[in-house]
């Protein structure tokens, strides 16, 4: 139930893999967990934050 991927930043993270297997659906196992902040800022722009909000709360620490 464990399987290694690769992490840009800590090098072979293991994964708890599901136990499950459906033949029509099978696992992808194609990328690890993200960074600390990696799409923080995509996820802001998908609420409506503009680029020059999400820079000022980026500027202040808030995110």
């Amino acid at each position: 139930m464990l399987r290694s991927l690769p992490h840009p930043a800590a090098g072979a993270v293991p994964q708890v893999v599901s136990p499950m297997n459906f033949a029509e659906a099978p696992l992808a196992f194609d990328r690890a967990p993200p960074l600390l902040g990696q799409h923080t800022a995509e996820v802001l722009g998908e609420i409506g934050l503009g680029r020059a909000e999400i820079e000022a709360l980026a500027a202040c620490g808030v995110v």
